[in-house]
């Protein structure tokens, strides 16, 4: 009975070519989900480093503002609160780093997965037509 199921369902050579197909389609939308998180990962990365750069151009501005009045304490407080969004961006971008990289394993781990697939299918098929010429030669 299990020989005759599998026979069916997966020894079948159209259902093998369905199921290399389904297999490869996968591979196809998991490659481009994995661009599109790429480029919204890069997106926001590069509106990180604009909102930086205009934030600390703007405390940079008001540092210099409060040096020319003598405000030694807005100075610092300024200087300590451009210190403040540097370790923030920096927290931030190694936060899209570690992203990336998890995005990048698990695209690579699926990809091997889905390689294994196609492998698989493939053998089965060749075992399907080994048998189907084993019985021709019987028969």
């Amino acid at each position: 009975q299990w020989s005759e199921a599998g026979r069916h369902y997966g020894g079948s050579s159209t259902f093998c070519h369905f199921s290399l197909a389904m297999a490869e389609q996968c591979l196809r939308g998991e490659e481009l989900r994995a661009r599109h998180q790429a480029a919204l990962l890069k997106l926001r990365k590069k509106a990180l480093r604009e909102k930086a750069r205009a934030e600390l151009a703007w405390l940079g501005h008001q540092k210099r503002c409060l040096e020319n009045l003598q405000d030694s304490k807005g100075a610092s407080a300024t200087a300590a609160k451009q210190r403040k969004i540097l370790t923030e961006l920096k927290q931030e971008q190694a936060e899209i780093q570690h992203l990336q990289n998890i995005y990048r394993a698990a695209h690579q781990e699926r990809k091997l997965l889905l390689k294994q697939q196609r492998e698989i299918l493939m053998m089965r098929h060749s075992t399907a037509q080994l048998q189907e010429k084993l019985r021709n030669l019987a028969g």
